[in-house]
Order: C-alpha cells, then sequence, then structure tokens
C-alpha cells in the first residue's frame, strides 16, 4: 500500500495564523505513517519569517514532502518572472514528481502572478505554458495503467465560484482558467485518477472526464476570521486529506485535526442555517453517496444536498436537511462512502463553531 497525505492551506501567519496548531498537526500526521505528505500551498511567504517557520517545523520528518506553490506564496513586488522566488529558493520546483510502489503522483502549478494588482486578487487561477511544457514530459514517460493522484493548489474543478455568486472578474482567481487544457492530457490515461485541490478551505467532490475532483478542507481553518481554533469555510473541522491506494484502488478520507484517527468522526447534527429543520453535517461527504438515518426501526433515505448557507458568503455541498418531525442529539447514519457501506452514530456537534 502507499499513503499520501493532502495537507494544505497552512497561513503561517502572525496574530490569527496557525504556527502552534500546525505543529501539533504534524504529531498525528506522523502517527499516520505516509509514504508522502503534499503540503498545498498558502504558506503564506507574503510575510517575513513565514518560510523559516515551515521550515523548522518540518526538520527531521521520516517521510518525503512535495509542496505546492499557494496564491500567497508569491512574490508580490516582482515581475512575472520571478513571482515564485521566494518558494522556489527554499522547495524546489513549482512542479514536482513522485513514483510511488502503488500510484503516481503529480503537484502541478496552478497560480500565474497579475502584478497589476497588489490584494487576493494578485494571482490569476492558470496553467502557464512552461508548466504545462512541463507536465507533458512528465507524462511521456508514464504507465497510464497505474492509478494517478494529482494535486493543485487553485482547483481545476469546482462549483464554488457559482455557489459564491463571483462575478466575471473574480471567478479567475477560484478556479483554474485553462484547466480543459490540463484534463485533455489525461483523457486515456486508463487507470483511476484523484485530483486533490486546495484555496477554497472546502471539502467537495467532483466526478467529471473520468476523474474525481476533491477539494480539501484547509489546515487553518477560516483563520482570517477567528483565528487557528476556527472551522473551514464549510463548517468542516480543519484537517487533511488521507489517500491509500492499493492493488489499482484509491480509498479517501478526511481527518480533522484534533480528533484521534481511531474514532469514527464523521460528521454531526447541526440546527439548520436560515430553516427550523436540523441537518446532517457529513464533513466529507459526496453528494451523489445515499445516505440513510434510522428512525423507529427502519431506514429512511435522504434527498440529495443542495447548496446551503453556513453564512452569508458560503455555502456547503455536504448538509443533508433531516426531516422536519426528526428530534434529538443523536442519529444512526448508513452512506455509501466512495463506493464502501459505512454505518455509525452522529451526535450534536462535539467541536466548538
Amino acid at each position: 500500500m502507499s499513503r499520501v497525505l493532502f495537507a494544505t492551506d497552512l497561513h503561517l501567519t502572525d496574530g490569527q495564523g496557525g504556527v502552534g496548531a500546525f505543529a501539533a498537526d504534524l504529531e498525528q500526521i506522523r502517527a499516520l505513517v505516509p509514504d508522502l505528505l503534499v503540503l498545498g500551498g498558502d504558506i503564506c511567504l507574503w510575510q517575513q519569517s513565514a518560510g523559516d517557520r515551515m521550515q523548522g517545523l518540518l526538520q527531521d520528518l521520516p517521510f518525503d514532502i512535495m509542496y505546492l506553490m499557494g496564491n500567497h506564496d508569491t512574490d508580490r513586488d516582482g515581475s512575472d518572472t520571478v513571482f515564485d522566488r521566494d518558494f522556489s529558493t527554499r522547495y524546489g520546483s513549482r512542479n514536482s514528481y513522485r513514483q510511488l510502489a502503488e500510484t503516481e503522483v503529480i503537484g502541478l502549478n496552478t497560480c500565474r502572478l497579475q502584478p497589476w494588482f497588489d490584494d487576493w486578487r494578485n494571482v490569476r487561477a492558470e496553467v502557464g505554458d512552461s508548466d504545462l511544457a512541463w507536465l507533458d514530459t512528465t507524462l511521456s514517460g508514464l504507465d497510464r495503467t497505474r492509478p494517478l493522484l494529482l494535486f493543485v493548489h487553485i482547483p481545476l474543478a469546482t462549483t464554488y465560484p457559482e455557489r459564491r455568486g463571483a462575478d466575471d472578474d473574480t471567478t479567475d482567481v477560484w478556479r483554474v482558467t485553462n484547466a480543459d487544457a490540463v484534463i485533455e492530457r489525461f483523457t486515456d490515461w486508463a487507470g483511476p485518477i484523484v485530483v486533490g485541490q486546495g484555496h477554497l478551505h472546502e471539502n467537495e467532490h467532483l466526478h467529471e472526464h473520468g476523474m474525481h475532483f476533491v477539494s480539501v478542507g484547509s489546515i487553518c481553518g477560516r483563520w482570517w476570521q477567528r483565528g487557528a481554533d476556527s472551522r473551514c469555510t464549510d463548517d468542516s473541522p480543519r484537517g487533511w486529506l488521507v489517500v491509500d491506494v492499493e492493488g489499482g484502488d484509491i480509498r479517501l478520507d478526511y481527518q480533522a485535526a484534533g480528533i484521534d484517527a481511531g474514532t469514527d468522526f464523521r460528521g454531526e447534527i447541526i440546527a439548520g442555517h436560515g430553516t427550523n429543520r436540523q441537518q446532517l453535517n457529513l464533513f466529507f461527504g459526496d453528494r451523489l453517496e445515499t445516505v440513510k438515518i434510522g428512525i423507529d426501526g427502519g431506514w429512511f433515505a435522504l434527498p440529495a444536498p443542495e447548496a446551503v448557507p453556513v453564512d452569508d458568503t458560503f455555502f456547503s455541498t455536504h448538509h443533508w436537511t433531516l426531516p422536519a418531525d426528526f428530534s434529538g442529539d443523536s442519529l444512526q447514519v448508513r452512506a455509501q462512502l466512495r463506493g464502501r457501506a459505512w454505518e455509525g452514530l452522529v451526535e450534536q456537534r462535539v467541536l466548538s463553531p
């Protein structure tokens, strides 16, 4: 078996940043014994000392590390040709490849500088010509029957801009504008493909073009609002993706930070946002899954979730609305988690928001 962990959006900043929290997270990550840790960007190299903090935390870890550059890791004062100068000096090329026993792993840059902006819009979501050329060279020597894990910072596929109500001038910040140019390079890949994505601080599953696109909750939660103890934008606990590959099969799980790996903590019952109906929040839930709840000795299938607001700005894709007559502080749940049956007890919220 090959195990890969994808931990993204660290934001190791002063004040509300997650330096202390990430140090504890690394102990959990170490206990999972990965073959490879992929750090998905937004270390926050905009801020002086963030890189030093990062390198200090990662000393002497007993596994390989792959680094992706995030939009907060660019040189905001530089030109388009040197925008990754600090990142590449510390961590090497912004594109990476690893071959593990059971899978191919690629880290692809999806950030391109927009130097005319000096704020959060300074990076456009685009795979540049040189990055595409690197991808072509890398793919030319690979066995296309093997499983492939592709990791990016800004997503290739997501419904986030539409759910957030982004206009044409800002959609290019949230989703890769030339994603088709990347996806078409995998049309003849016979093995399974999972694309791990960061940037949005939320969990979302999309199944398109024969690929499974997985946006993943962040290490730092919603750091810009509530600091290191906050949840992600979709009301999931902060955490990371665990990918196990064996015999051509890719298994995915989301590990909540601060929760023991042996604890079956997949969701919770919460009060509905803007409604008197309670909701079942399955943190890593896929809206295509069949989800049933046990009531009065029988099993009731819940309608597929619609995007629901978790605050004034963000909408979640994995909140199932419970029946109007449901009341209680726990619920037995059955789900098909990416083709695997799961049954467990879900209780009312146990973590602070």
